[in-house]
């Protein structure tokens, strides 16, 4: 595996962090590296973007991203687990400084919380049984529609034209495969990397069409932008050494490229 960072640029960092000169310092990044340790919300949902071991650590391309992150910014990880849906409400609540995950790129999001570079890149993708064929959107009026709980997932699913009062919500993608599987829904819309998981419990659950391409953000609390902008950073070089694409490849099979975002 390649070096986290080239050392030259690890030490240029807290100089690209710092802003324009007229910015005043928040006291945000202080914060966490004089602390030491920076608290990252990651909802493990058994799925390749995150999930929890036996033995409690957590898993998958976001929690290795945020370790990433963290030896950039010269701290230890702290993983805080979120359930589905709470993402922003407990980050707003002070339980970490950084959400990985959870939250999908969207105007909505930008005027609740401070988003960060994309950093994960997927499609949502329409479940029916074998025996239903659906082609389209239109092809899904009338019928019983299970999604996955989650404002900005919502805000998502509005953007691709879902009627939200047809749908039934589920909290774990689990009881959307169950449903699925037990014929109480005919079709579900999830992203791609639970739609792997369910198909894996529910092998006659069908991938139909897709809703286009979307994107995770990172998210800190408004007012925190020195920690904001040294996380971009982490995330520009990143990128650009190769790093976190071979991550998403290696995890999702996919390279991150230039998508739809809302």
């Amino acid at each position: 595996m390649p070096p986290l960072l080239s050392r030259r640029r690890l030490a240029a960092l807290p100089l690209l962090a710092a802003g324009p000169a007229l910015a005043a310092p928040d006291g945000s990044l202080s914060r966490v590296r004089d602390a030491g340790v920076i608290r990252l919300g990651v909802q493990a949902e058994g799925t390749v973007a995150a999930t929890r071991a036996p033995d409690g650590s957590f898993r998958g391309y976001l929690p290795e991203l945020g370790r990433r992150i963290a030896t950039g910014l010269g701290v230890q990880p702290e993983f805080v687990p979120v359930p589905r849906g709470d993402m922003l409400g407990l980050l707003l609540q002070g339980a970490f400084e950084l959400g990985l995950g959870g939250a999908i790129a969207s105007t909505w999001l930008a005027l609740t919380a401070l988003p960060t570079t994309p950093l994960m890149q997927f499609q949502l993708v329409v479940l029916t049984p074998r025996d239903l064929i659906v082609s389209g959107m239109a092809e899904l009026s009338g019928l019983r529609v299970g999604v996955l709980d989650g404002r900005s997932f919502a805000e998502a699913l509005h953007e691709a034209g879902l009627e939200q009062e047809r749908t039934v919500i589920h909290a774990r993608w689990e009881e959307a495969a169950e449903a699925l599987l037990r014929g109480r829904e005919d079709a579900v819309i999830v992203p791609g990397h639970h739609a792997r998981e369910i198909q894996r419990v529910a092998p006659q659950a069908t991938a139909r069409f897709t809703l286009g391409e979307f994107w995770h953000c990172g998210v800190v609390r408004m007012g925190e932008h020195d920690l904001l902008r040294a996380i971009d950073v982490l995330l520009h070089l990143l990128r650009h050494e190769g790093q976190l694409s071979m991550l998403h490849r290696a995890f999702f099979d996919r390279d991150m490229r230039s998508g739809r975002t809302l």
